[in-house]
């Protein structure tokens, strides 16, 4: 019986990652370690959860080098949940931008780091968004009448277009791309 416990405890599972710190995590994740077949896809979920939790959490401390591995990192983690399954391209946007809109309230913005980018965040939302915010404007109104595929696409568009405002309003300064002002006024009138 003893085998069976130590071969189960040689393989890679999310009781192992959870022992770890932010650092410790992000280095074995940026060393792309463990493979996408390793995990189950819910212990990819929880893997890409525990990060971004020691990330908003431990964010006020990493500088440099840190920040790079930690953003490798959390590529890794979001790659390996979409290819076990775990979630869709779209769920990794939109954790994406919640990620940078909750660090950018406890760091500033950082041009070098993606998470902390407001022109990289712009152009992810800019590159996602369904629609343009004209259409939406549009849309949103009599979004009671339309079809569901109108309707989805307009939540999915408020899904990506609420944490991209609050990271570029955490942002400040001149780095509010013009392209997301017109979102800021459409958001309120999105279902």
């Amino acid at each position: 019986m003893t085998d069976v416990v130590d071969a189960a405890d040689d393989r890679p599972g999310l009781g192992r990652f959870a022992e770890l710190d932010l650092l410790g995590l992000s280095q074995m994740l940026a060393s792309r370690t463990p493979a996408p077949a390793d995990l189950a896809s819910g212990e990819w979920l929880g893997v890409v959860q525990l990060l971004t939790m020691l990330l908003a959490r431990g964010c006020a401390e990493l500088a440099g080098d840190s920040w790079r591995r930690c953003s490798a990192a959390l590529d890794h983690a979001l790659e390996s949940a979409v290819a076990s399954g775990a979630i869709d391209h779209r769920e990794t946007v939109i954790r994406r931008l919640n990620l940078s809109a909750a660090l950018l309230q406890q760091v500033p913005a950082d041009p070098n780091v993606d998470l902390l980018a407001p022109a990289r965040i712009a152009r992810l939302f800019l590159d996602e968004v369904p629609m343009a915010a004209g259409e939406a404007r549009e849309l949103a109104p009599r979004w009671h009448s339309l079809d569901i595929s109108l309707i989805r696409r307009l939540r999915y568009a408020k899904s990506l277009a609420f944490p991209a405002l609050l990271a570029m309003r955490s942002a400040g300064g001149n780095e509010f791309d013009e392209r997301l002002k017109e979102w800021a006024d459409v958001l309120p009138l999105l279902p």
